[in-house]
């Protein structure tokens, strides 16, 4: 964790700015945990933290600090497309892995693919492109849903028989 801290102090040299002690808890505490949080979510994470407590972390700045860990590469940004609102992820430290994400009950199921990296691959050389990241996100309905939704047709038309 201390490397990653001098990492982001280092990228905040870059934009004028300083690892304050609020910046650096709010590094700690999203690198501390292994889910994909809101910016909401993160903030209640803080308020709960026992270092955060006084540090008097305002919401606003959860917003900002996350905007400039997205900018310099220490988390990723999912935005699914709906009411949920944008989910953070830390990256460094992590695997590459892509995203299935379920549209019906929100659950997020990462996944890693060789066959999928190989292709992507062989696609970039073929066209000459230099690529530094990508990110891969399946929307669909997950296996859960599925079958609670064929359990809730079969239901209803044994119902309407009656």
């Amino acid at each position: 964790m201390k490397a990653i801290a001098e990492r982001f102090e280092r990228f905040l040299r870059t934009r004028s700015l300083r690892l304050t002690k609020q910046r650096a808890e709010i590094l700690r505490v999203i690198y501390g945990t292994h889910k994909h949080v809101t910016a909401d979510q993160l903030f209640d994470m803080l308020q709960k933290s026992d270092h955060a407590r006084d540090l008097k972390i305002s919401r606003a700045t959860v917003y900002r600090t996350l905007a400039l860990l997205t900018e310099g590469g220490f988390v990723t940004a999912l935005d699914l497309g709906r009411d949920t609102g944008t989910l953070y992820e830390h990256t460094l430290g992590h695997k590459h892995h892509d995203h299935m994400i379920c549209l019906e009950c929100g659950r997020i199921i990462e996944f890693t693919d060789d066959r999928l990296e190989s292709v992507q691959d062989e696609a970039i050389a073929r066209h000459g492109f230099v690529a530094t990241s990508h990110r891969l996100n399946v929307f669909g309905t997950c296996e859960r849903c599925v079958k609670k939704a064929d359990g809730a047709a079969k239901d209803g038309g044994a119902g309407a028989a009656g």
